[in-house]
């Protein structure tokens, strides 16, 4: 069966043929009540595990109550009630008590089969308590336009008293049920109750009366008629969705019955659940189900599912307000919640329940119980996504079951206004410069007096109201008038304008009445000609006015216009200047408001009005006819990225996040917002934010069952997919894709070239595939996988694709083949994140193939480790190399490498002790290897000497790496040469030794020849900085270059970042500020991102002298105070004292030599004798002290003293730093030919090198 009957208990669908116009019904029947425990536990526990346990719980409950439902079927029960772990069976008909026990027998047997079987938590450890009850059961059918059945009065009762009273696996009775029975068919426990001896049944199963056939309108009379749209083409496919659950729970009905009988009861019910229906019928909220409840019943509702749309939160909020302040005459409690559900039907084809699922729902039933009788008790979180505003009051805490944190509520009072959900400008604003000036000009144009109109149309998130916020801060000034449209006001008119042209005339929220006299008040005052039109303004505002003779002889065909005018010359007389009316959601506005708003626009043409129009490209709402009209489209790749990395810069990403989010956010602002906020919060990068999430959402659902499933299906594909694959995978499932079903997703699809379809939007593509459950995202990417593998011309080039598809299918064998091959591929283009993932993909499906060894599995960690450090992921690949040592622990050379790169790593991230530590335990592994560890202890000597070398510790580094040059010659391990040529020179430029490069060149020579491209860059690099010391600044600017271009070529990121720096550093003291930022701004991002905190150092001390030369002095002093700080905390006091010298530049600037001088003392100090290269720079910051001073003797000293080691060291730059100190000492001593002399000499040295005039570092003018 497939229609809405399987909704419907059989009693119900029969009700009219039975008992015609009857709103209640004594029927002679046996009640049982079956509740499943621990039922609640397992749900929690499932749903710690996210979407993956909201569908097990499903797939549990069908498991569990599917068989149920059929023994009780079998014996003529019908389940009048689905409480989520607990049913309410109807047995009517001869024998009914024996057919009901019977039934809770065999269901109690049917638990025990099931809780035989496994979870992802566990076995299942469920019981069941029955309580079973027979005589009359009063039953009521209430309600309008949709009559839910309620079970009620003594029957229910006693029923639910009898299964209080049972124990886990025990059946209790009434004794109006056990008098039906059989003698001896029950036992009395100690308290009293009866208690069902039965083990087997004793009755032969009835032949079920199946389902009654039903017209058409009296089926829909029996079923919320948008739940029956959603439901009636069949069972639904399951879905997460995002939504908003609330529970209506009434009570008192027990007292009613016994006092004034079933008949009064009906009446009080009937009101009751008419006036609930109403109140979701005017917001648009679904009634998923009612309940039976201890005293009384419950309702279920949902907003956003089994449909989203705008604003679920602020239109299930409204109508229960509506529900909390009808004068109902039964007490309600209200409360809600929003969330994550997983909705689906359970049950069997012929009796099933639709239910959403998960914590979101047990919460807000659990809320519910907190509120007061006629109180609306709501999380924090959906006042908070609510697109209008309410009154609250803060209450709780509560504990909440299953909550670790009592949990503080909101109590919800009345509306209060509209709130504007779109963020503050925290991102710049980019890409839409051409827009921002047409706006502007129409804004000034119109303050001006020319007046006119401006519509701005685009994409939810596109930036519209970012746009005119920009626009208005630089257009003249101007009053401002701001109207929000809201998708429930379409239906109620001049919802618009209420709320503002309140606030216009003064009038602040009241009763009608005492805000209709403001309303008189003000007209009073600014208006009086306007009195006898009053009541028509009041229709605007919605207040209470008395009548007027004038006013009640408008002809209503006319009353709109005669409005209009009131409305116009109102603002004429309250707005005397320059306004801006902004219409918000414009696409949202009722008709009325529409008219009257027509008539503003046109009014705006003969004054200094502009009438700013924000919407969607939807039809609908108020679209102004004429004026300026602009139409935001998405923003380009680059833009987004600059966006990706300002909402970044306190938490960097790496380069290739930056590209991943860029493509994803397809152009909308919106969503780099969102997603950043959330990576902000500690949130992940592929999070699809719940504000983006809704939206796109309520674009799907706008679509038939049909196509909805066919837009989920495509999605699976990805973003951009060949026709005949979407074609095959939907006949797969035996749905067709011709160009009827394209032309009917034209919305969402478009052509990508002529054999390929992509999605408009790849944001309702990630919504679409978010709301397939598992299950149907399994079989469709298996589906699809066979599909593409059949198909496919070129596997190679397919295989990222097909890695995926058999991935999240569950294919492991052809995950680990295809993973491989996409991660090859990946490698060969130096996209080395990408590779790294497609090899991880294959390392999580390896433990399921028995065929795949650890020295397999090692080697891919081993790759899976280069390519992350290539990326500049170092921590991640430092796992990696962990994860393959583990598993080659009894190959002694395999092991030991894998430790030598991760002392690499640990290297590069500033922990040079950790690294010795490794490098020791690798030493002592190749203990037992023999000559075959002879080439990996080369290795390990020159990892000893990068040791050294970060612990600045020079001498001993430079022995290590000679030995382990000479051994590498030996052993003919030439990438082991090249790094230790690196090596050699790096120590004696750090000793100050002059003249190098030679070494360099022949590492550069043998990288080329072995086309070792990560390695060329380093050598590259190398080259620039042994040129820029050497004074060749020319040339290394030309390495630098060609060292981040290969870095760039190759994946390495962080390679480049390092260049930057060091190229930055070139540039500032050439002077060209502007560029050096942009570089430098670069670099860092990267270096933060990497984490690498030695390398950041290095670049921020760069950053400190960008500050100083561009004469910020305090950030230049704060930020190399910190930089010092950090690097004296890493173990390097000698790159510390570079960042010390540094702020004591800033110091002298600031007029502060003595601390100058303290600062330089203690990091001199602190760096001891290992600090010889910094020698020209020490004298460099001493003697511009001591010349502050007037220690003039002093200065001219250290001042010499520094030349001769710059001269020493061929530091030209330096030299004639010191130069120009020195000229200035000759100067103060009156040695005129000897200043001119000396900065002469300074001036010729830095025009050889190109740099600026005034170097940073020396503030000295030319002398004269």
């Amino acid at each position: 069966m497939t229609d809405l009957r399987r909704h419907v208990p059989p009693l119900v669908l029969r009700w009219d043929d039975e008992a015609p116009g009857a709103s209640w019904r004594e029927i002679d029947g046996t009640l049982v009540f079956a509740d499943v425990s621990g039922f609640t536990a397992l749900t929690e526990r499932l749903t710690r595990r996210g979407r993956v346990g909201a569908e097990e719980i499903v797939e549990t409950l069908n498991r569990v109550f599917g068989p149920m439902l059929r023994l009780s079927a079998a014996r003529g029960g019908e389940m009048l009630k689905f409480g989520g772990d607990a049913l309410l069976f109807l047995f009517r008909g001869p024998g009914h008590a024996d057919h009901a026990c019977d039934a809770a027998v065999e269901m109690r047997r049917t638990l025990r089969d099931a809780a035989a079987l496994p979870t992802s938590v566990g076995r299942l450890s469920l019981s069941m308590s029955v309580g079973v009850h027979s005589g009359p059961v009063h039953l009521f059918l209430v309600g309008s336009p949709t009559r839910e059945l309620f079970v009620l009065g003594p029957a229910a009762s006693a029923t639910a008293a009898a299964e209080q009273a049972a124990e886990a696996g025990e059946v209790v009775v009434t004794p109006a049920t056990a008098a039906r029975l059989a003698p001896g068919s029950t036992r009395v426990r100690a308290d009293g109750a009866l208690v069902l001896r039965r083990r087997v049944a004793h009755t032969v199963p009835a032949v079920s009366a199946g389902t009654p056939p039903v017209p058409a309108a009296r089926l829909g009379g029996l079923f919320p008629r948008s739940l029956g749209e959603y439901l009636d083409p069949g069972p639904p496919e399951p879905e997460h969705r995002l939504a908003t659950i609330a529970f209506v729970r009434l009570s008192g009905t027990d007292r009613v019955f016994d006092d004034e009988g079933p008949a009064h009861l009906a009446g009080l019910l009937d009101t009751t659940v008419t006036a609930v229906e109403a109140a979701l019928a005017v917001e648009g909220v679904t009634l998923l189900a009612t309940d039976l409840d201890a005293d009384g019943g419950k309702f279920f509702l949902g907003s956003g599912v089994p449909v989203a749309g705008e604003d679920d939160e602020g239109r299930m909020l409204r109508a229960l307000r509506r529900i909390a302040t009808s004068d109902l005459p039964l007490p309600v409690q209200l409360g809600v919640n929003r969330g994550h559900v997983f909705a689906a039907e359970v049950g069997i084809p012929e009796r099933a329940a639709y239910s959403a699922m998960g914590d979101t729902t047990n919460t807000a039933a659990r809320i519910t119980s907190k509120a007061p009788a006629g109180g609306v008790f709501a999380h924090p979180g959906v006042l908070e996504h609510s697109r209008s505003l309410f009154a609250t009051a803060s209450v709780g805490p509560y504990a909440m079951k299953g909550k670790a944190v009592p949990m503080h509520l909101l109590a919800v009072g009345e509306e209060t206004g509209s709130q504007d959900l779109r963020r503050s400008a925290r991102l710049p604003f980019l890409g839409r410069d051409t827009e921002l000036a047409e706006a502007v000009r129409m804004l000034t144009e119109a303050a001006a007096g020319a007046g006119g109109v401006l519509t701005v149309e685009g994409a939810t998130g596109s930036g519209k109201t970012r746009l005119v916020r920009e626009a208005t801060a630089l257009a003249p000034p101007a009053e401002r008038l701001l109207l929000h449209a809201e998708p429930y006001g379409v239906s109620s008119s001049y919802r618009v304008l209420r709320d503002p042209l309140r606030t216009l005339l003064g009038v602040t929220r009241d009763t009608p009445e005492r805000m209709g006299a403001a309303v008189l008040d003000t007209l009073g005052r600014v208006a009086p000609e306007l009195l006898p039109m009053a009541p028509l303004l009041a229709d605007v505002v919605q207040v209470d006015v008395p009548p007027t003779v004038e006013a009640s002889r408008i002809d209503p065909a006319y009353q709109p216009d005669r409005v209009a005018d009131v409305v116009v010359t109102l603002l004429d007389r309250l707005v005397p200047g320059p306004l801006t009316v902004q219409v918000e959601d414009a696409h949202w506005a009722d008709g009325a408001s529409v008219a009257l708003l027509g008539r503003v626009a046109g009014a705006a043409a003969t004054r200094p009005w502009a009438v700013v129009v924000v919407r969607r490209d939807a039809p609908g709402g108020f679209a102004p006819e004429g004026g300026t009209v602009l139409t935001l489209g998405p923003l380009p790749p680059a833009t987004v990225e600059q966006l990706v990395i300002a909402a970044t810069r306190e938490h960097p990403l790496r380069p290739h996040e930056v590209s991943l989010l860029a493509r994803r956010a397809a152009g909308n602002p919106l969503f780099v917002e969102e997603v950043t906020e959330t990576i902000r919060g500690g949130g992940a990068l592929d999070t699809l934010p719940e504000s983006v999430q809704a939206a796109m959402a309520a674009q799907i659902d706008r679509l038939t069952p049909p196509l909805r499933q066919v837009l989920r299906h495509a999605s699976v594909l990805g973003r951009s997919f060949r026709r005949e694959i979407i074609a095959a995978t939907l006949a797969a499932d035996g749905t067709a894709f011709d160009g009827t079903v394209f032309d009917a997703l034209h919305a969402f699809l478009e052509p990508d070239g002529p054999d390929r379809l992509r999605f408009r939007n790849s944001l309702v593509r990630d919504t679409a595939y978010e709301g397939l459950s598992f299950r149907v995202r399994s079989r469709v990417h298996q589906t699809a996988g066979e599909v593409l593998e059949r198909m496919s011309s070129d596997l190679d080039a397919d295989s990222p694709t097909l890695a995926l598809h058999f991935d999240r299918a569950g294919d492991h064998a052809r995950t680990w083949r295809y993973a491989q091959v996409a991660g090859a591929v990946a490698r060969r283009s130096f996209a080395n994140a990408d590779a790294a993932d497609h090899l991880v993909r294959a390392l999580s499906v390896s433990p399921r193939l028995p065929d795949v060894t650890d020295r397999a599995r090692a080697d891919l960690w081993t790759g899976v480790g280069e390519l992350r450090e290539l990326a500049g992921m170092f921590e991640e690949s430092l796992d990696a190399y962990r994860r393959g040592a583990r598993l080659v622990r009894d190959d002694l050379r395999a092991h030991a490498a894998l430790l030598a790169r991760q002392a690499i790593v640990l290297l590069r991230t500033g922990r040079p002790t950790a690294a010795l530590r490794v490098v020791g335990r690798a030493r002592s592994v190749l203990r037992g290897a023999g000559e075959a560890g002879a080439a990996t202890l080369v290795r390990l000597d020159n990892l000893t000497a990068r040791v050294r070398i970060e612990q600045e510790r020079p001498g001993e580094a430079l022995r290590w790496a000679e030995r382990a040059a000479e051994r590498a010659r030996e052993v003919g391990d030439r990438e082991t040469l090249v790094r230790a040529l690196i090596l050699l020179d790096s120590i004696e430029i750090s000793m100050g030794v002059p003249g190098l490069g030679a070494r360099h060149l022949e590492a550069l020579g043998i990288c080329v020849e072995e086309e070792w491209r990560p390695l060329e860059e380093t050598v590259r690099g190398n080259l620039g900085t042994i040129a820029y010391y050497a004074g060749r600044w020319t040339e290394a600017a030309e390495w630098y270059a060609s060292a981040r271009r290969v870095a760039l070529e190759v994946g390495k990121d962080f390679g480049a970042a390092e260049t930057g720096v060091n190229l930055a550093e070139l540039l500032i003291n050439q002077g060209r500020l502007d560029e050096a930022e942009v570089i430098l701004d670069d670099a860092l991002r990267v270096l933060r991102a990497s984490g690498a905190l030695s390398f950041l150092a290095q670049g921020e001390i760069q950053l400190a002298r960008l500050h100083l030369t561009r004469a910020d002095h305090d950030a230049a002093d704060a930020l190399a105070a910190d930089v010092a700080a950090t690097l004296l905390s890493l173990g390097k006091p000698t790159t510390a004292l570079e960042a010390s010298l540094v702020q004591a530049d800033a110091m002298i600037r600031e007029g502060h030599p003595v601390q100058a001088l303290e600062v330089i003392d203690a990091a001199e100090h602190a760096a001891r004798a290992e600090a010889a290269a910094s020698v020209p720079r020490t004298c460099h910051q001493r003697s511009r002290a001591l010349l502050a001073l007037g220690r003039f003797a002093e200065a001219g000293e250290l001042a010499e003293t520094g030349l001769v080691a710059a001269r020493e060291q061929d530091l030209p730059y330096d030299e004639a730093l010191l130069l120009r100190v020195l000229s200035r000492v000759r100067r103060h001593e009156g040695d005129l030919d000897g200043s001119d002399q000396a900065w002469a000499r300074a001036e010729s040295r830095l025009a050889s090198l190109g740099a600026r005039a005034s170097a940073p570092g020396d503030a000295a003018q030319a002398p004269g």
